[in-house]
């Protein structure tokens, strides 16, 4: 397969459609079916996420550019999340591994097999990424001390019998087109897989009108196996599940009487997304390509893309305003930080010699991915993998990619391409209006451009093991388990992990999701913002990209569009930003009410939703993203009145530094 075609890091934007207005391509013709040797899944690795309402879903984000705002929004008319339900591609390749089109239902026979699984209370205790240096005893940075080297304990290790932990429902199949398409289907549900016996259905199979495999997850029901035991720490969690799963994906295809041979794809089911469309400065795509360019070298290019490479560091930090107020105050509309102002975006994409100093001046801001000193005011403005209140080492904050950061030196320097569009990005206005061989990248960088890159203590939708090249058999492609997993021991340490022949070099279902929280809603609702008050009010924060911290409430957006109010009345409403997690019981003072009082009203948190600006010319952002869907209270008497031990986190002792503040200013 020409892999620089087909994984090159620039399906992002384009200066018009790739294709006229009314025109798709992509089903291989008759005569070229016959070309078709192998057919590749795509993505390559997708993302379905969680959500409670019974019948309403949409689909995941599949071109580069806006995340696509179902119909009525992100929850259904009774305030329930939508399911996000992953769709899969196959692309049939001529004999140079050229695409030659998609490959449907009606030019193919398909039959899809996934095999969703949820295995994180059979795993090991999250304590710290297993790669990073104290975790593996050497020192974080030079002239320090090194630690004891990590050993994680098995969750639930007093409980000998591990089956009875592991939620298997085996493998499921559909073929054909709209199959289930009303997902009554007991045949294709996940739905025999069970936690201390009681079952947890995982969620079931579809197919669309043209046979493309449809992946649903779970409802994002959690629950303990004793009946009213709380949760008392971010990610460990003894007896309790949740429905969030992982798993290989496959299709057997035959095409005019041949079996086509196929390139598999693997599929996570996450928590929901309660900021679609806002990215975080890292992305597990970048993560991804990173480690697909030491795969395959040819991949990483000699020199970086303005456009394509170092524009999306800088929009993302403009665009963490959304959900941040300290991004706000530091990159957000209006602010002298503002890469994306006119002005200075058009200085940032020229590399003439004279915004040279300019350029020098921004890349001087970015933390160096080494870690060799302590640098606190650096950007990221994100905590990192290995958090300690105080500081300890330089890991407490997060660096951009090594690749990431050599590009930045280049465009420092003025070595890279000034390929910016004179009018700007535009994007294609869905999938099918990219060419058929620019798809399947399109594919692939849309999924997990949606997901984080960081930091990974542990993540949301996955963690460290994803920057790991031992992970895959290809760039992109986890590779699979064909033999029985061993039994690692009673703990996993770096060096088990990191094995050449150890848990990563190969993975089955579950394997993927182990990795994270158990339930994913303790570390969602412990992993907020700004620790430490005296350092600053809003930042670093964790993962304000999916979880938001500060957030333009509804009554506020209003306000801005307002054109009878005068403009510093509309500026003040713009800049009064509350806390997403307001009204939740022990809200900046007691983790454990909160991480408890979020497993029953996941669901009532908003979802910051794309929208459009003032239209009456007023001096504000052309697009908003605006908190939709509030609807937390405090549930304070559902808690029993009993002590139990609680397991510190970092959430415990920031303390009231979490109390909600009005605005940036106060």
């Amino acid at each position: 397969m020409n892999r620089r075609q087909l994984l090159r890091y620039g399906v992002f934007g384009v200066g018009a459609a790739a294709l006229g207005p009314g025109l798709t391509l992509g089903r291989p013709r008759a005569a070229a079916l016959d070309q078709i040797v192998e057919v590749a899944i795509h993505p390559a690795i997708g993302v379905a996420r969680v959500g409670n309402s019974p019948d309403e879903w949409f689909l995941g984000p599949e071109a580069p550019g806006p995340h696509p705002v179902p119909p009525g929004g992100f929850k259904d008319a009774a305030g329930r999340i939508k399911r996000q339900a992953a769709r899969f591609r196959l692309y049939g390749l001529d004999a140079n591994g050229r695409v030659v089109g998609e490959v449907t239902a009606d030019v193919a026979d398909i039959r899809w097999t996934v095999h969703l699984a949820n295995t994180k209370a059979a795993w090991y205790n999250f304590d710290v990424a297993l790669d990073i240096p104290s975790a593996k005893g050497l020192p974080p940075a030079p002239l320090q001390a090194a630690p004891t080297p990590t050993r994680s304990t098995r969750r639930n290790a007093a409980i000998i019998e591990r089956g009875p932990l592991r939620i298997d429902p085996g493998p499921r199949s559909v073929g054909g087109a709209n199959a289930n398409a009303d997902g009554g289907d007991p045949a294709a549900a996940f739905d025999s897989g069970t936690f201390f016996g009681a079952p947890v259905p995982l969620g079931e199979l579809r197919t669309d009108e043209a046979g493309r495999l449809l992946v649903f997850g779970g409802a994002g029901h959690s629950a303990p196996a004793v009946p009213g035991m709380l949760a008392t720490t971010f990610a460990n969690n003894d007896l309790w599940s949740d429905d969030t799963s992982d798993g290989p994906v496959d299709a057997a295809v035959r095409i005019g009487g041949r079996d086509i041979p196929v390139t598999g794809a693997w599929v996570v089911v996450a928590p929901p997304n309660y900021a679609p469309g806002v990215q975080s400065v890292v992305t597990m795509y970048d993560v991804v390509f990173e480690v697909a360019t030491l795969l395959a070298p040819d991949l990483r290019p000699d020199r970086p893309s303005f456009t394509r490479m170092i524009y999306p560091l800088f929009s993302r930090l403009v665009q963490n305003q959304w959900v941040n107020a300290g991004f706000l105050r530091d990159f957000g509309w209006g602010s002298p930080g503002d890469f994306l102002a006119p002005d200075a975006l058009r200085q940032l994409a020229n590399p003439d010699p004279a915004n040279r100093f300019l350029r020098r001046q921004v890349f001087e801001r970015f933390r160096n991915p080494a870690y060799t000193s302590m640098e606190y005011d650096d950007l990221p403005p994100y905590y990192g993998d290995d958090v300690a209140l105080p500081a300890a080492n330089p890991r407490q904050w997060m660096a951009v990619l090594p690749i990431q950061y050599a590009w930045l030196l280049q465009w420092a320097e003025g070595n890279f391409d000034a390929d910016w569009p004179a009018d700007g990005l535009t994007f294609p206005a869905g999938l099918e209006a990219l060419p058929p061989d620019e798809q399947p990248a399109a594919l692939d960088r849309a999924v997990l451009d949606e997901c984080l890159g960081g930091p990974f203590h542990p993540g949301c939708e996955m963690t460290w093991p994803m920057r790991q090249s031992l992970l895959y058999a290809a760039p992109f492609r986890i590779r699979r388990r064909t033999e029985p997993e061993p039994d690692w021991g009673i703990e996993m340490t770096s060096d088990i992990a990191l094995g050449k022949d150890g848990p990563l070099s190969a993975s089955g279902p579950g394997d993927i999701t182990r990795w994270m929280a158990v339930p994913w809603q303790t570390d969602t609702s412990s992993c907020l913002s700004r620790y430490k008050r005296d350092v600053d009010g809003y930042l670093p924060a964790f993962w304000p990209a999916r979880v938001p911290n500060d957030v333009l409430a509804l009554d506020g957006y209003q306000a801005v569009l307002d054109d009878e109010k005068s403009v510093e009345q509309r500026q003040r409403a713009f800049d009064n930003r509350v806390k997403w997690l307001r009204d939740l019981p022990g809200f900046g003072v007691a983790s454990r009410e909160r991480i408890n009082a979020f497993l029953r009203q996941w669901a009532g948190a908003g979802i910051v939703t794309q929208k459009p600006g003032p239209t009456d010319g007023a001096p504000f952002p052309e697009t908003f993203w605006v908190e939709l869907g509030h609807a937390l209270f405090d549930d304070t008497s559902f808690f029993p009145k009993i002590d139990l031990p609680i397991r510190p986190t970092a959430g415990d002792l920031a303390g009231p530094a979490d109390a909600p503040l009005a605005t940036p200013e106060s």
